[in-house]
């Protein structure tokens, strides 16, 4: 593949982004095409970390296969974008397989999100999450005011939900989205950004876009690594938010 970074021994398990970063995909299929609902193992210093616990959907290939790529040690830790069930649900799963991993989450209050046992962290704070230093950004696409992006300053992945997905095609799971058919990634981004962000309908495309740039800036990354879509290498990240800014464009003007 040509867009994503080197493959692991067995690419059906996951691929390799960047240096210790590995996106371990999942998809839910959607009538118009199929939509990521994945979760990225990140290799730290003492061991493993997983962003987001995916959907319960996908609940025994995510453990078979997390399993599978840390020696069956699982995770120490997991960092949560925000509880929603397709993030969050794999919680009490993955703690019976794995032991009592440290959860960290930026809710405000995490008893009422259903996380009493989280370490909270605050937005704009930098964290380090056994023993790797992540950034908790503010996101401006998101759908719940509890969710945060998660920037891991030694590998420069910008892991990103809800914003930043496309639904692609069922044979292309696997593809960066650079690797998409061109002809058809800028409907893609339409599409899902329409069916999960409908506040976008009353947005203002300029101030959303603005926002977006002045986080690349202050946080340039090697890739973002959404959740609900292909992975976006740096090279291909003005054509994506090309993309996004028509796509926000169409919606505000429906």
């Amino acid at each position: 593949m040509s867009g994503v970074g080197k493959e692991p021994t067995d690419p059906t398990l996951a691929i390799e982004l960047a240096s210790g970063v590995r996106w371990v995909h999942e998809c839910y299929p959607e009538p118009i095409g199929h939509v990521h609902v994945s979760v990225f193992l990140v290799e730290t210093a003492t061991g493993h970390l997983l962003i987001d616990s995916g959907s319960f959907y996908h609940r025994d290939s995510l453990a078979r296969r997390v399993g599978q790529l840390t020696g069956g040690r699982g995770i120490e830790a997991l960092i949560l974008s925000h509880s929603d069930y397709p993030h969050s649900g794999n919680i009490p799963s993955f703690r019976r397989d794995w032991g009592d991993f440290e959860i960290v989450a930026s809710c405000a209050d995490a008893d009422i999100q259903g996380l009493p046992y989280a370490r909270r962290v605050r937005i704009g704070e930098t964290a380090e999450i056994s023993g790797r230093p992540f950034t908790f950004l503010d996101p401006p696409l998101a759908d719940r005011s509890h969710t945060t992006w998660v920037f891991d300053e030694a590998s420069r992945v910008l892991f990103v939900a809800d914003g930043f997905g496309t639904i692609h095609p069922p044979d292309a799971c696997a593809s960066s989205w650079g690797e998409l058919d061109p002809d058809g990634r800028a409907q893609g981004v339409f599409e899902f950004h329409e069916q999960t962000l409908p506040w976008l309908r009353f947005a203002d495309p300029a101030r959303v876009m603005n926002a977006l740039h002045a986080i690349f800036e202050r946080h340039a990354p090697a890739w973002v690594a959404p959740i609900h879509g292909p992975p976006i290498e740096a090279n291909d990240l003005d054509a994506y938010l090309l993309d996004l800014s028509r796509a926000i464009e169409r919606i505000a003007a429906r």
